[in-house]
């Protein structure tokens, strides 16, 4: 009775002040960015459609470090037959499982999602329901660390993950640039898409404001 649960929930982040910030002190802007397309591999062979590897749209590739699964809508017929099984995360070297969600939709792009919980909104609600994985690829300050701690949907610690060393110490849009050459590189990115983004700053610094999961 009575116990005040402290753990971890995500937040807006604000990297320059070092603090979490209410939504009232976000500002969404309309700006231009990308769509960077990213393929998958499948782990195992896709004996019904011959597919090799799935491929999923991002504006934010540094996020994908921190990737415990993809989602597929569970009516869409392109891959169904894909549900359950697991995919290669590039630059990781992790297997991530394929889920079925109707969080996606399934007109968008390639139909295909990828998600992040410990830096997404949206896909910390969609890991909530499919008990997935937190993995943190940022500092609060906004670096990409030497491993990535790991907390389970219940909150509990769990192994942390190394992470690429190609990108350890940069500031995250400095590693969004490093990972989309290292995927260019190791023949990952498929195109790359003007796109108009809505993204949130912080009305006091005007620093794009990160989704963080820090300590309660």
């Amino acid at each position: 009775e009575g116990l005040i649960y402290r753990g971890k929930r995500l937040v807006n982040w604000d990297v320059k002040l070092g603090t979490a910030v209410s939504d009232l002190e976000v500002v969404q802007e309309e700006e231009d960015g990308f769509m960077w397309h990213i393929n998958y591999p499948l782990v195992d062979p896709d004996n019904v459609k011959g597919l090799t590897h799935l491929t999923v749209a991002t504006t934010r590739p540094e996020t994908m470090l921190g990737d415990v699964a993809v989602i597929v809508h569970p009516e869409d017929e392109r891959y169904q037959h894909l549900i359950g099984k697991n995919v290669t995360l590039p630059l990781c070297d992790r297997e991530i499982p394929i889920i079925a969600d109707d969080y996606v939709d399934k007109e968008f792009g390639t139909g295909v999602v990828k998600v992040t919980p410990a830096h997404d909104f949206n896909d910390n609600m969609v890991g909530q329901r499919h008990g997935l994985d937190k993995v943190i690829i940022l500092s609060l300050e906004g670096f990409v660390p030497s491993v990535a701690e790991v907390y389970a949907a219940d909150g509990s610690a769990k192994e942390s993950i190394d992470l690429p060393r190609s990108l350890v110490g940069l500031e995250r849009f400095a590693a969004r640039k490093q990972i989309v050459v290292d995927l260019e590189a190791q023949n990952y990115l498929v195109k790359v898409d003007k796109h108009k983004l809505k993204v949130p700053r912080g009305d006091r610094t005007n620093v794009v404001i990160e989704p963080m999961l820090t300590d309660q």
